[in-house]
C-alpha cells in the first residue's frame, strides 16, 4: 500500500574514503561484512575472521576504544597485524568554540576530507546536543562554521 507523500528513500553509496598517506584503512563506518573482508584481505585467517570482527567492533563500538593496541581481548600478533593495517578513525576536531552561555560548537572533518559540525546546548538540567545530518548546506547560515 502506498502511503500519500510517501518517498521511496534510495540508497546512496558512500564514496570511498581516499586511500590515507599510510595506506591503513578505516574501520569506523564498516559493516561487519565489509570489516570482515577487510580483516580477511589483510591476512586475518578466514575462520577466525568471524570472532575478530566481534572482538573489534565491541572495542570501537561499545567500548569507544579508538588505539587498536587497547582491545586487550585480541592476541599481541593479531593487534599488530591490525594495527599495520587499519585505524580506527575518529573525525578530526578542526574547530572548538564556546560561547559565554556555556553553548559548544565544534566543526569535525572526516578521513574524506568532508566537514561536518555539532553543537551542545547546556540548560539547567538537560543539555541538547544537535548533530548535523549532511556535509555541507548552501543556506549560508553564519551561526554554522560549514555555511557556504
Amino acid at each position: 500500500m502506498q502511503i500519500p507523500g510517501h518517498i521511496d528513500p534510495q540508497t546512496v553509496p558512500r564514496k570511498p574514503a581516499p586511500a590515507r598517506p599510510d595506506g591503513k584503512r578505516v574501520l569506523l563506518g564498516l559493516s561487519k561484512e565489509a570489516m570482515r573482508t577487510a580483516l580477511i584481505d589483510a591476512g586475518i585467517p578466514e575462520k577466525q575472521a568471524k570472532m575478530r570482527v566481534s572482538q573489534v567492533w565491541n572495542w570501537i563500538y561499545h567500548r569507544g576504544v579508538t588505539d587498536i593496541d587497547r582491545f586487550a581481548n585480541v592476541s599481541k600478533d593479531t593487534r599488530a597485524l591490525l594495527a599495520e593495517h587499519f585505524v580506527v578513525g575518529r573525525p578530526e576536531v578542526v574547530t572548538a568554540q564556546v560561547s559565554t552561555d556555556g553553548t559548544r560548537k565544534w566543526l569535525l572533518r572526516f578521513d574524506d576530507g568532508e566537514e561536518a559540525e555539532c553543537v551542545f546546548i547546556p540548560d539547567a538540567y538537560r543539555g541538547t546536543l544537535c548533530v548535523s545530518s549532511q556535509v555541507g548546506c548552501t543556506l549560508n547560515c553564519r551561526f554554522w562554521f560549514t555555511g557556504t
